[in-house]
């Protein structure tokens, strides 16, 4: 081939290499781009993520998988249960200044995860003079402990509202309730309800005072019917006694008990001991009973040596519709406290079958 044909050959050869050096990079594999940087959830102060480079590739980019999201948004089940706090009568803890209050409130917020606990409750009788500053702050500083963001409900007990259920008692500018809203509120604000959702149940909770219930009882029934889809729950510090129920407690079952159907479960304190009286009603009258009403009282402060700081967790079920009763005193470190006459005998936990929460669980319940 002559030199003259030669020429434009090697013209071609040169443009060829002064172009494709620059294609190739532009064309980079996917295997060997670099990971965007991830802030990481825990701060700013996690390494940041290390480059893939060519050496470390070792799978062909035609299979190669597409990178994970390093951050993706939790998605966690809402739990099939959710568990209440309850404790009652603590008057003669916070008048002592000892710490027994602050310690069964601080294994409630230290269980909290264990048991999904989203309330804590208090059925009454948190001081022994409601007019002794020092008490109201023993009790507040035990209410403290629980976790921020946990719902408060107290009942005024007599000894809140001494002497002679005094309107002007600090129990209402003392108490440590949550969401408490006036405008549902009934008797100056000593009596009223609050509403929630947990375990995809829709709960209303009602405090109700001392010396006030009775008169309460039809403004209670309106707003059972107004939340007809809500779960009741009761709670009041005067119902019951370990041989039945009190003349307060006689009444209220007639007058709203049996005319609230969703009206499930009642707690209260006042009278000494553990007692539990479950109510079979039939309200179609079928002869059938349509529900159960789960009615407790819990008041042991009174014996000093086996009853110290004993509350009860309540943990609900909707898959098993159930209330399981665990009875704890971190105190003494003891599950189960054995009522020396009577009493309902639930040792450390009772499962209580039929608590009615299918019958209100919401369309979107996971």
């Amino acid at each position: 081939m002559s030199m003259r044909n030669w020429k434009p050959i090697l013209a071609l050869c040169l443009v060829v290499c002064l172009i494709f050096p620059n294609f190739a990079c532009a064309v980079k594999p996917a295997a060997q781009e670099t990971a965007p940087n991830v802030k990481s959830a825990q701060g700013d102060n996690t390494a940041p993520e290390q480059k893939t480079t060519a050496a470390t590739t070792t799978e062909p980019t035609a299979t190669a998988e597409p990178a994970p999201d390093l951050t993706p948004e939790p998605t966690p089940e809402q739990p099939a249960y959710f568990t209440i706090a309850w404790m009652s009568d603590t008057q003669v803890y916070t008048a002592a200044n000892s710490d027994v209050f602050s310690r069964m409130t601080q294994w409630v917020s230290d269980t909290q995860m264990e048991y999904n606990t989203v309330l804590a409750v208090h059925t009454g009788d948190i001081v022994y003079n409601a007019y002794r500053e020092y008490e109201w702050r023993n009790a507040l500083a035990a209410f403290a402990n629980l976790p921020e963001g946990m719902r408060i409900i107290t009942c005024a007990g007599n000894h809140d509202e001494l002497p002679d259920y005094d309107k002007n008692t600090p129990y209402l500018d003392q108490r440590p309730d949550t969401n408490f809203d006036p405008a549902r509120s009934f008797d100056e604000g000593y009596d009223y309800y609050t509403t929630f959702t947990a375990g995809g149940v829709p709960i209303i909770l009602f405090s109700l005072a001392y010396g006030m219930e009775v008169d309460a009882a039809d403004w209670i029934n309106e707003v059972c019917k107004q939340y007809s889809d809500h779960y009741a729950i009761l709670a009041m510090h005067n119902y019951m006694f370990l041989g039945g129920y009190s003349s307060v407690g006689k009444r209220l079952v007639e007058r709203v008990v049996k005319q609230s159907p969703n009206v499930r479960l009642v707690l209260c304190g006042h009278e000494r001991g553990m007692q539990y009286i479950p109510e079979l009603l039939d309200d179609n009258g079928d002869g059938t009973a349509d529900r159960t009403v789960h009615q407790m009282m819990m008041n042991v402060q009174d014996d000093a040596t086996n009853g110290v700081g004993y509350l009860r967790l309540l943990r609900f079920d909707r898959m098993e519709d159930t209330v399981e009763v665990v009875t704890y005193s971190p105190v003494l470190d003891r599950y189960g406290y054995k009522v020396p006459v009577g009493g309902d005998q639930f040792g450390g936990r009772q499962i209580l079958e039929d608590a009615g929460l299918r019958d209100f669980l919401t369309q979107n319940a996971p």
